[in-house]
């Protein structure tokens, strides 16, 4: 069985230190049952495997979860460099929230 280390998306506060404004972060959802969950996987090497990792361990807990391979946008393929067209993408697929990996 595979086993991967869980690090917070905030990062380290001594890593902050001197940092020019803190930017906001979206408010977490209520739960995952029924939420539709994007997943992107951007251009490092690895990225995929991880992603598809997490997608197994969901489905297995929320059965009623729905995934949706998100490019990283318009008009680039999985595992391209993130495009600032993604939020575009993310809005079109009605997305309750997504998984971005980049690999290791």
């Amino acid at each position: 069985m595979s086993r991967y280390e869980v690090v917070s998306p905030a990062g380290d506060a001594r890593d902050a230190r001197g940092a020019a404004k803190k930017t906001a972060s979206a408010a977490p959802l209520a739960g995952m049952n029924g939420k539709r969950l994007g997943l992107c996987w951007t251009a490092f090497t690895n990225g995929d495997i991880v992603l598809r990792a997490f997608r197994d361990h969901l489905a297995g807990r929320y059965p009623d979860l729905e995934f949706v391979e998100l490019m990283p946008g318009r008009g680039l393929r999985w595992g391209d460099h993130p495009d600032p067209s993604i939020a575009e993408l993310v809005r079109e697929e009605r997305l309750d929230a997504a998984l971005i990996t980049a690999g290791c």
